[in-house]
């Protein structure tokens, strides 16, 4: 069998627009599912528990995750509550679709970053394997050639989580342009058309020809990330896709899952979404205080001139519904161009973004997160010993906000690589949090504008700021951690004017609510239940997870 059939599974994710989001979305059931089923991630002390109450119940166990104890089965919808009577933990394996924006413009990405000022000094990512999480990878004759020109076998290694996937390594599209950013080493004028020419590529197919998949595809890919790491030397997953939020961060599968990829020693790198520039549009598994959460900006095409730069409107914003700062980072994602194979099914449906024969523009903060995943490549190259939380916060600690531009819509501001490669001030992002562990963020919402407080409820004091360049994350007060949520796992209705039922009291001015009174918000329909916390009165129904172009 092949390399790029071995280890199909069921489900396939939808891929509208590259630059449009990814949604994964359930296509049916294997021949043996019950009549009227639905399909479900369940999760317990052990497999061996999980496994026996969902057969028990009549239903169908199609895949097993030992990294996070976690079955995905096909079963009677009436199953789902017996199942949370026995006191395990249900989420229904909801849909995924690609999202995104397309664009038009050259990219000068890589040099935007100063990718270019480290190729100088030698570095281009190599032997730094970077896992990307997509549509596949095709053979794109510039990805079949290494950073010195030479004919190579860029990527090492592929694994296909789908059950039905086309025999074409990328029909779609979308991961091969990924690729192209993260690891193109075609010479252009100014050195290379990718950030990290000399990094090995390894390919984790999630998604089918249409872009379709689920979170039981994503799951299983980033349990055989973890489990080859050695194998290729992943240091790196791109997740350039992102699932809806039906419950706190820690209640998700898939956060679970990339929580035990960062505990790993793999830097994940997830895209913030492209849901628009309101608070609160942060997804899975951006959402996670453990991941690197993208953003988009423009440099208006002048790469070498940052006064220009600015957040493309469908950027997403925090802080998540835990009150987690994000994104924490921001990247090119406004007019890129990379490759993608002319018969792909993106590129046929987007002629007017082909730029030359196997290249194509796009825009979406999927883009940004390859480029960062690319500038994460380099400075492993350079720090092997350095560990994902050193990685964050190195480059966080030098990054460079953007003037007059929200904390919430861009963290710590745009990625500089050659400062983070020439930063000394040790440190990590996250500093005393645990993966596996429910925290809670900064963020609180005070006379209807978020601010930030300390644990102990009382507010940041303002010279922890900086107004006019976003939050200053290097001086006054660094918020580089979370605070440990106390309160019940199983979140209480919140009543608004009383204090949120599953959380702690600040001791500060006020009395701490544990949410926010969302106007455009979402309806929540994930297995998880989420009963308290916000007061949802807005407009979409979360069903899955989106991949970002």
């Amino acid at each position: 069998m092949p390399a790029h059939l071995a280890g199909r599974r069921s489900q396939t994710l939808v891929a509208a627009t590259l630059c449009a989001a990814i949604v994964l979305t359930a296509l049916g059931f294997t021949a043996a599912a019950p009549a009227q089923s639905v399909r479900a991630i369940v999760q317990g002390r052990s497999i061996a528990e999980v496994e026996s109450a969902v057969q028990a119940l009549g239903g169908f166990v199609t895949h097993r995750f030992a990294l996070i104890q976690a079955v995905s089965a096909d079963m009677p919808e009436s199953a789902l509550g017996a199942l949370r009577n026995r006191g395990l933990h249900v989420t229904l394996d909801t849909p995924v679709r690609a999202a995104g924006r397309p664009d038009a413009d050259s990219s000068g990405f890589a040099e935007a970053v100063g990718a270019d000022e480290l190729w100088v000094q030698g570095y281009t990512g190599q032997g730094v394997g970077v896992a990307i999480l997509d549509t596949g990878i095709a053979r794109h004759p510039d990805l079949l050639r290494d950073a010195q020109g030479r004919p190579a076998q860029r990527v090492v290694a592929r694994y296909d989580a789908l059950d039905s996937g086309s025999n074409t390594l990328d029909p779609f599209g979308h991961g091969t342009f990924i690729a192209g950013i993260v690891g193109n080493a075609r010479r252009t004028a100014n050195g290379f058309a990718g950030v990290a020419p000399g990094a090995r590529l390894i390919d984790v197919r999630v998604m089918d020809a249409s872009g379709q998949g689920t979170q039981t595809d994503l799951i299983e890919g980033i349990e055989w990330v973890v489990a080859h790491k050695d194998e290729y030397n992943i240091r790196v997953m791109n997740l350039s896709l992102f699932a809806y939020v039906t419950g706190p961060y820690w209640a998700s599968p898939v956060n679970q899952a990339v929580e035990a990829a960062h505990q790993a020693g793999i830097v994940v790198v997830a895209a913030a979404g492209n849901m628009g520039d309101a608070n609160m549009t942060i997804a899975v598994p951006g959402n996670d205080p453990f991941v690197i959460t993208v953003g988009a900006f423009t440099d208006n095409y002048t790469p070498d001139d940052s006064s220009d730069d600015a957040i493309p409107p469908f950027s997403s914003s925090g802080p998540t519904e835990t009150g987690f700062v994000k994104p924490e980072l921001l990247a090119p994602g406004a007019h890129v161009v990379s490759t993608m194979l002319d018969g792909a099914a993106w590129a046929r449906e987007h002629r007017d973004n082909r730029v030359r024969g196997g290249y194509y523009e796009a825009a979406g903060t999927s883009a940004a997160t390859a480029v960062t995943a690319g500038v994460a490549a380099l400075l492993l190259e350079a720090h092997p010993d350095w560990t994902p939380s050193q990685l964050k916060h190195h480059l966080m600690i030098t990054a460079q906000p953007i003037e007059g531009a929200s904390l919430w819509r861009q963290g710590a501001g745009r990625v500089r690589a050659p400062d983070a490669l020439a930063d000394t001030q040790a440190g990590e992002a996250n500093p005393g949090m645990i993966p596996g562990q429910p925290y809670v963020g900064p963020s609180v919402s005070l006379f209807d504008q978020f601010t930030l407080v300390n644990e102990d409820g009382t507010l940041v004091a303002p010279e922890g700021y900086n107004w006019t360049g976003g939050y200053n994350w290097a001086g006054g007060y660094n918020w580089t951690g979370g605070y440990n949520w106390t309160g019940s796992l199983d979140w209480q209705e919140w009543v608004q004017g009383t204090l949120w039922q599953s959380g702690y009291n600040w001791t500060g001015g006020y009395n701490w609510t544990g949410g926010y009174n969302w106007t455009g918000g979402y309806n929540w329909t994930g297995g998880y239940n989420w009963t308290g916390g916000y007061n949802w009165t807005g407009g979409y129904n979360w069903t899955g997870i989106q991949l970002l172009p």
